[in-house]
């Protein structure tokens, strides 16, 4: 994709993450101009075999527009920070050139060039940083999602509704909570581009690049611009010969109140009991409860119950005066190395290290990911 614009001053600009109460990361945006149901689009670059300019990123938004570059030991590196997490936005992923994994809870998906997948704000997933790829992240609000499926009865030609699609209306539907059960569900589609037309992927490139130009160079009407571009690549997406459609929805009812009871008993243990104990209170072989586990969190029974310990651990850091020993003693953890190791594994820094960082902000959970990427020359990607 081509694109023009200047240096953006992006001190003003970060990741904005915060933790569930099932320790899983969520990633908001946080933008220091513009609306805040503007979307805004994230270009990756991986270059596996490249150690000096191994990740490279841009971010393009209403009034930003800045490139970093990160060789693959930089701890600031975004492929240092895999784990899985959710928004509070939706996403589209579209993988420009290149082959890759994506982590979608339990499940491990291969994307080719020309695929595309939307997740709604429920799914837990995370691109692998193993292959050459090349993606576009396009981050959707809800306020937009929603006005745009509002407003999909209103247009004024027909030609508008030609290929309006149910599946497709049905996920927003669902994950704006407008459908009769009302329940928050895990949703999401992957769409794969036809291999007898060349030109549906040469379509979906320009329509991209139509929209990354309206972001980056706007111009009055570009608001209006930038939403047309989008209803036209929901369009494009739900041409039947133009994409395989595959929605798919995460777990059941039954499933989801039996990760709860997991989840219960682990945050009661504050994380540390085992997969025998839970086996033993609620009465189910372990290695179905650690599938369940598996689906809604991505991690392991003993993973997961790690996090949740690791969590109550940085909530004490940061809200009392306990000696790190006394922590360690109070959640049960024996060796207190295997303590330290386990929380700098997840928070990316000492529990000492974390509590100094605590004082200094005053409070409010500041994950290592909350980095201000700068520079000071724009590379095109």
């Amino acid at each position: 994709m081509s694109y023009v614009g200047d240096t953006t001053n992006t001190s003003q600009y970060q990741f904005n993450f915060k933790l569930d109460n099932q320790n899983t990361r969520i990633l908001s945006r946080n933008l220091a101009e513009g609306s805040a149901d503007s979307p805004d689009i994230i270009l990756e670059t991986l270059h596996p075999d490249n150690m000096e300019e191994n990740f490279v990123w841009c971010f393009i938004s209403p009034g930003n527009f800045f490139n970093a570059s990160f060789s693959y030991d930089d701890e600031y590196s975004p492929n240092k920070f895999n784990q899985l997490h959710y928004h509070d936005y939706f996403e589209l992923v579209y993988l420009i050139s290149g082959t890759m994994y994506q982590q979608i809870e339990s499940e491990r998906h291969l994307y080719t060039a020309g695929s595309l997948c939307l997740l709604n704000c429920n799914v837990r997933h995370q691109e692998e940083f193993s292959t050459e790829y090349r993606a576009l992240f396009l981050r959707l609000p809800i306020g937009l999602i929603k006005e745009l499926y509002e407003n999909m009865g209103n247009m004024y030609f027909q030609v508008e509704n030609k290929h309006r699609n149910q599946v497709l209306e049905n996920f927003l539907s669902n994950s704006l909570g407008l459908s009769e059960d009302k329940t928050s569900k895990k949703e999401y589609i992957d769409f794969i581009p036809s291999d007898s037309d060349v030109s549906v992927r040469e379509n979906m490139y320009k329509l991209f690049d139509k929209l990354t130009k309206q972001l980056v160079n706007p111009e009055v009407g570009s608001t209006y611009i930038i939403k047309a571009i989008i209803v036209q690549i929901f369009n494009e997406l739900s041409i039947k010969n133009h994409y395989k459609m595959v929605p798919l929805t995460i777990g059941t009812s039954a499933e989801a109140q039996l990760f709860e009871s997991v989840r219960n008993q682990i945050l009661a243990k504050h994380g540390r009991i085992t997969r025998e104990d839970l086996n033993e209170s609620l009465s189910y072989n372990a290695t179905y409860l650690n599938r369940i586990v598996k689906k809604y969190t991505g991690y392991s029974i003993k993973q997961y119950a790690l996090q949740i310990a690791m969590k109550e651990a940085a909530e004490m850091l940061e809200h009392t005066d306990m000696q790190i020993s006394e922590i360690c003693k109070k959640l049960s953890f024996k060796n207190e190395t295997y303590f330290y190791n386990s929380f700098q594994k997840i928070y990316g820094m000492t529990p000492k290290k974390y509590r100094q960082d605590m004082q200094i902000v005053g409070g409010g959970l500041r994950p290592p990911t909350s980095h201000t990427y700068r520079c000071s020359n724009l590379r095109r990607i």
